[in-house]
């Protein structure tokens, strides 16, 4: 399964007094089932509520196809010292509602077909 990770618009300031900047990175982790099985992340990129990550990410799974993979994408912010606290999150799925759960399923129903499209992110 091919992974890209294009780019995060219009990010939310850092803390509430908006000194720090934004220094966003995305985690990427795939589940099967409940387990996670795998985990990857992209360059953090500084001081930027835009970032622009283009990074690609391949990942092996199991044979028995897509049905109970989901992936978890967690954008942090580096800046925000050993806490790493999450910016928000999205989930792409079979069980995943809402835009996430529409996107896998054309992604399972066109195999081998690149689909990209943009996200809300829910609330870290």
């Amino acid at each position: 399964l091919t992974v890209v990770v294009l780019k995060a618009r219009h990010l939310p300031k850092s803390d509430v007094s908006g000194l720090s900047g934004n220094d966003p990175y995305v985690k990427v982790n795939l589940y099967h089932g409940k387990k996670r099985i795998s985990k990857k992340k992209t360059h953090v990129k500084k001081c930027t509520p835009n970032a622009v990550f283009n990074e690609l990410f391949v990942f092996d799974i199991p044979c028995e196809g897509l049905d109970d993979i989901s992936i978890e994408f967690l954008v942090l912010d580096s800046d925000r010292g050993s806490r790493k606290e999450v910016i928000g999150r999205l989930t792409l799925g079979y069980s995943a509602e809402g835009t996430g759960g529409e996107h896998w399923k054309e992604i399972c129903e066109y195999p081998r077909r690149q689909i990209a499209k943009w996200h809300m992110l829910c609330d870290g």
